[in-house]
């Protein structure tokens, strides 16, 4: 007897024939109905938005030109004669913005609900090594424009690693004498960092899919519920960001000069600033380590039980959470000091 094929059958639809030969029906496991809250979806908002910045950074590096002397150039012509050039950048520079927000947010959310316990561990420690690697590619990424503040944000990581010895000798202009920094750091931008990016998105998911999502209540509800929701979000995000792309367009300094220290970093590492201008350049070491540090421990530092961690450490991440804001702030009040000599 000849076996039928869905394409076959006159009662299957196409969109069933899609569905069986992409294998859809695994996106029907369950999941908590409180998962389709939107603070539960701040992680899935922060994907969206990287997915924004891959498609728009693939678009722009196009026309990128990695060599010191002609980078600042090839964004000048990013903006003035690329088609859509200025609104690519626009949205690329707005989605990295979001992209911090969204996953800050995400990674309190999930302190706060003590999400991070067991077996949660390695989920949130993928989690933390995500926000480092976003970190990692913003400020590659203010560095590529080598308008004076990239200028001095590669001085300040250059010093930075002359205090860290070997381990900062990647970040150093004599590393590798055949190219220039600002090409490594471009091939890092949009090499290395995505694939680290992409290795640790794809373990995060795995183990949430896996070890499911930490909630109270029993999972009764198809995930496609939640994807749907998820889309109608994502969509509302990234006609945000093509809005702020026209409505406040990034711009761009002049081309740097190098051993001149007359701007601030860009915004999201102000804090650090903040730091350097009481402690010094170690500041720009310390500061990281001790928010990150704290960060990768926290499994290891609350054994206990219970919906919400241990009052301690509450009060010690609520600390962390004002300084990194507070400093910020004072970032951007705080009279431009010099910190390279």
């Amino acid at each position: 007897m000849p076996t039928t094929e869905p394409g076959d059958n006159p009662r299957v639809t196409a969109a069933d024939d899609v569905r069986s030969r992409f294998a859809l029906g695994a996106l029907e496991y369950r999941i908590p109905p409180i998962a389709n809250k939107l603070p539960y979806m701040l992680g899935g908002l922060t994907f969206i938005g990287l997915t924004v910045l891959v498609v728009t950074g693939i678009l722009l590096d196009q026309y990128y030109n990695p060599n010191p002397v002609a980078a600042h150039d090839s964004i000048v012509y990013i903006m003035t004669r690329m088609p859509l050039g200025a609104w690519l950048r626009g949205v690329h520079y707005w989605g990295a913005a979001v992209v911090l927000v969204t996953s800050l947010l995400h990674l309190i959310y999930v302190f706060w609900r003590r999400s991070y316990h067991r077996p949660r561990e390695v989920t949130w420690l993928a989690g933390v090594a995500l926000n480092v690697v976003i970190f990692a590619l913003v400020f590659t990424g203010s560095v590529l424009r080598a308008d004076q503040e990239g200028v001095e944000a590669l001085a300040h990581a250059v010093a930075g690693a002359g205090l860290t010895g070997p381990l900062g000798a990647p970040l150093t202009p004599g590393f590798t004498p055949s190219t220039s920094l600002l090409a490594r750091l471009h091939n890092a931008h949009v090499s290395l960092l995505p694939l680290a990016l992409f290795g640790l998105v794809a373990l995060h998911f795995f183990l949430i899919r896996n070890l499911g999502i930490h909630a109270s209540e029993p999972a009764t509800v198809p995930f496609t519920r939640h994807l749907r929701r998820l889309t109608g979000y994502g969509l509302l995000l990234t006609s945000v960001l093509g809005v702020l792309a026209v409505a406040l367009p990034p711009g761009i300094g002049f081309a740097g000069i190098e051993g001149v220290e007359v701007t601030k970093p860009f915004w999201p590492f102000l804090w650090i600033y903040a730091v350097e201008n009481t402690m010094g350049l170690w500041g720009m070491i310390l500061a990281p380590l001790v928010l990150f540090g704290f960060l990768f421990a926290v499994p290891l530092l609350d054994r206990g039980v219970g919906d919400r961690p241990p009052s301690w450490l509450r009060i010690v991440g609520v600390i962390l959470l004002v300084l990194y804001v507070g400093g910020i702030i004072y970032g951007a009040l705080a009279p431009q000091m010099q910190h390279i000599m």
